[in-house]
């Protein structure tokens, strides 16, 4: 298959709103694309003045500049207005397919380029210029076979969002089977013994060293805060560690491990994930901790439920602190300090067999499932 760079397909687009400032406000999310700011987060967090802002037309793309390594990246919908920390250009529609290049750049193939082009001190903010991502390897069949693999794609895609329905309705029942048991953690009535988060648990974490490009001869990598953040454990959700470093085994992450984010929006910081499966050679970074456990009894799967119970996720976000509007943190000070309810060892076993009558639906297989796909798609084997 032919490989062009993406700088032959596109050019710079967006420009400062000024005046011309009564658009809707965008966000650009990783999984959804576009979607207005409001919307996404719940409330107004962008400034209310607008002249800095970018205007973007309908079939201009826009990414985060320093996020596009995740996926983030989207085609506006409609007239708008989005952030100066988003980049937009314009693809040329007569040499590419639009929903072609979007499902291209938000593929592994293209993920795993992007830590390449970016600039900065920091690794997890480094951002990508627009010349720089002109440097991105495109493979571009004829524009009839670019609509096919789009189309492929868009069907699977499909497929593997009505998982993740049946998934969220699983998590529905899992939330009404604990309520039933131990009823809200968080309700003014409940009057039952408490134990500090201290007095149960203790967080270790690891280091987030990372290597520059995501082809090293490293066979350790480090789990990202995403492998965490949906509640399932996704151990494809990792980075390169550098060639040369070899983690201690107290940061490697072992199977049964409860594991907790100290960073992200102020919806997902302290997000928990059990880890369900055997992982291999995956480390843990700063800012994702594991729960070591001061009674061996303790059963993960309870303090799953429990910390992702909309009770304990709310005293959780209003632990956390940051200036930002994206990102928040946590400290382990606050986290020890925070009152759970006292649940016997007995009980939380009971739950955990209720637990296992569930059926296990998860979405990295089908995740893992896709991004074959979509590796075979612009490999030219689809």
């Amino acid at each position: 298959m032919k490989m062009v760079p993406l700088g032959e397909l596109i050019s710079p687009a967006g420009f400062k709103a000024g005046n011309d400032s009564d658009h809707p406000v965008y966000s650009v999310t990783k999984n959804s694309g576009f979607v207005p700011s409001t919307e996404y987060f719940k409330k107004q967090i962008f400034s209310r003045d607008l002249a800095g802002y970018k205007r973007v037309r309908p079939g201009d793309f826009a990414y985060a500049t320093i996020h596009l390594d995740e996926g983030s990246i989207g085609i506006a919908p409609s007239e708008g207005l989005i952030s100066p920390m988003y980049t937009v250009f314009r693809p040329n529609t007569t040499a590419v397919i639009p929903e072609y290049l979007l499902r291209f750049m938000k593929s592994p193939m293209a993920l795993a380029q992007y830590p390449r082009f970016g600039k900065g001190s920091v690794h997890r903010r480094k951002s990508i210029s627009f010349d720089a991502l002109c440097q991105l390897m495109v493979p571009l069949p004829p524009p009839d076979e670019q609509r096919r693999i789009a189309m492929v794609l868009d069907h699977a895609d499909s497929l593997r969002n009505k998982r993740q329905q049946s998934i969220e309705q699983a998590e529905a029942l899992t939330q009404s089977i604990f309520t039933n048991m131990f009823g809200d953690p968080g309700a003014d009535s409940d009057k039952r013994p408490t134990i500090r988060f201290g007095e149960i648990a203790d967080l270790q974490g690891g280091r987030n060293l990372v290597a520059e490009g995501d082809q090293t001869d490293s066979p350790y990598r480090v789990l990202k805060i995403s492998s965490v953040t949906s509640g399932e454990f996704k151990p494809s959700e990792s980075k390169p560690l550098p060639p040369k470093y070899q983690p201690p085994q107290e940061h490697l992450v072992r199977q049964g491990d409860l594991l907790m984010s100290r960073a992200n929006t102020t919806e997902l910081v302290g997000a928990v994930a059990h880890v369900d499966v055997y992982p291999t050679n995956l480390a843990l970074p700063d800012k994702i901790w594991r729960f070591v456990w001061h009674d061996p009894e303790s059963v993960p799967v309870y303090y799953w439920a429990l910390f992702r119970s909309n009770s304990i996720r709310r005293q959780i976000s209003r632990l956390s602190s940051g200036t930002g509007g994206s990102m928040k943190n946590i400290s382990k000070a606050k986290l020890e300090r925070l009152e759970l309810p006292r649940t016997s060892i007995s009980n939380q076993h009971e739950f955990a067999r209720r637990m296992a009558a569930i059926p296990r639906l998860q979405t990295r297989e089908f995740d893992e499932l896709f991004d074959s796909l979509q590796s075979r798609a612009f490999r030219g084997e689809l």
